[in-house]
């Protein structure tokens, strides 16, 4: 994650494995590595227009009171499908996601539309999903 933390708008700081393993707790399944190795890295990521939902930060709960597991509580009243975790969206009520399987989440990144309530698979992990949409920024460069 280290390779493409440049192409991340926001600097916050970010979370401990603590804070993570709560919300793995609080959201019944795993988070994949690449997610708990950004998270580490910096909260609340904005990328392109897509911000990923912060987790609790037990040194700093009043800025992260809208959390993953809370969005997470809403979005299933919103007829999201429970194999699915929303950890983003673009402001428009489309969200990114992944899919649980035997308690963990997997890496590839799911496109939910809040209209239709259908899912599309957007990019292979996280990493790739970060490229992908500075690519369609213009924000990349793999010099």
């Amino acid at each position: 994650m280290q390779y493409v933390i440049n192409l991340i708008q926001t600097k916050k700081s970010g979370v401990d494995e603590l804070d993570i393993k709560l919300a793995e707790e609080k959201l019944g399944a795993i988070f994949p590595e690449q997610y708990k190795e950004l998270f580490k890295l910096v909260n609340n990521a904005e990328i392109g227009e897509w911000i990923l939902y912060p987790i609790k930060d037990h040194r700093n709960p009043k800025k992260t009171w809208d959390d993953v597991v809370r969005q997470n509580i809403e979005v299933i009243e919103e007829g999201m499908s429970k194999d699915l975790i929303a950890i983003g969206d673009d402001g428009s009520g489309d969200k990114i996601c992944l899919k649980i399987n035997n308690g963990k989440m997997e890496d590839v990144i799911y496109l939910w539309y809040h209209e239709t309530t259908e899912i599309d698979e957007y990019a292979p992990n996280l990493e790739g999903f970060i490229i992908l949409i500075s690519e369609e920024n213009g924000d990349f460069d793999d010099e």
